[in-house]
């Protein structure tokens, strides 16, 4: 079953076949998992710093006596072992983290990602018609149409190269819960996340050639 539903701001109004190009024949977990990795390790700056012994102001006289103290011998309190001291073998910046995935493999891990979501009856179309005038009223109509709780995480994936889809855009970026991805940066973490998703027939073209 290849069929997903489309709904507009009014009612549900019947079912559709849904891109075969971004559709497999078995989830890759693995695809998605190493996806969803580098996508998050790509993000990080890498600018975290820690203060080696050298860098630690102060602790330039020796703490106590070697001998006689009764009590381990100490050279600085800037060693790792002292409380405000350096720390041993911490983070400095400049450490790259990203982590290279395969075209391929990201390209099955965005398959299966809309296929788990297909399966799950948790991808839908959306219909911009005359109906439609480009208000967040009218965006909350369609989710209560579509009987989706306001709580949960819905991503609308929209053609910006489309006038109205920019127009769609504009109206519902501020939504509580909602968020928006053009189709030339939807990434595979954004399908996990979201509980729901909604997505333009014209953009669902546009990827599936993506995927092909």
């Amino acid at each position: 079953m290849t069929k997903i539903k489309v709904i507009n701001v009014n009612n549900n109004i019947g079912e559709k076949q849904f891109a075969k190009s971004l559709l497999v024949l078995e989830v890759n977990k693995q695809a998605i998992f190493d996806s969803v990795i580098a996508e998050n390790a790509g993000k990080r700056q890498g600018t975290h710093s820690t203060l080696t012994k050298a860098e630690v102001r102060g602790g330039g006289i020796k703490p106590r006596p070697q001998k006689h103290s009764g009590r381990a011998r100490q050279g600085s309190i800037r060693n790792p072992q002292w409380v405000g001291g350096g720390r041993a073998f911490g983070p400095k910046p400049g450490r790259n983290y990203k982590n290279k995935v395969n075209s391929k493999v990201n390209t099955l891990a965005l398959k299966s990602a809309f296929t788990e979501k297909m399966l799950a009856n948790n991808i839908s179309y959306f219909v911009t018609d005359g109906a439609l005038d480009f208000k967040s009223k009218n965006f909350t109509k369609l989710l209560e149409s579509a009987k989706l709780n306001s709580t949960r995480r819905i991503l609308f994936i929209l053609d910006k190269e489309n006038a109205s889809d920019k127009a769609v855009a504009r109206s519902i970026k501020n939504m509580k819960n909602v968020s928006v991805k053009c189709i030339n940066s939807v990434s595979v973490n954004d399908i996990v996340l979201a509980s729901h998703v909604l997505i333009n027939e014209n953009a669902a073209e546009q990827l599936g050639k993506r995927g092909e």
